[in-house]
């Protein structure tokens, strides 16, 4: 069984990116990208500590129709967005999920 985790990467253009994964090894939230691994490394800690307040969370419709949801932090900016769910109620237990997980202090660093 994998552990919760989330995965600090470096992607095209040299910039950075975090995803937060489940017990299961699925990606429960998406970063956006940022110039700096530090910028990275600090929206993994907002994230830590707004992702325990289920107000911080917005569940939206993808131009499919196809639920997710964003979280937020306490200044609305966009911490991070869960992919597409088939259901409302799928995409409430990835709040769920992500709400129990980010928590987790470990930080698997795959910028090497």
């Amino acid at each position: 069984m994998a552990t919760v985790h989330y995965e600090l990467q470096k992607v095209r253009n040299g910039h950075y990116l975090f995803t937060l994964k489940g017990r299961n090894g699925e990606i429960i939230l998406a970063s956006e990208m940022f110039c700096s691994k530090a910028s990275a490394e600090n929206a993994i800690t907002f994230a830590r500590y707004n992702a325990p307040d289920e107000h911080n969370y917005e569940l939206k419709r993808s131009t499919d129709e196809h639920p997710y949801f964003v979280l937020r932090g306490k200044n609305e900016q966009i911490l991070g967005l869960s992919g597409p769910y088939s259901s409302e109620s799928d995409a409430r237990r990835g709040i769920k999920a992500a709400m129990e997980c980010a928590a987790t202090e470990e930080v698997m660093d795959l910028t090497s």
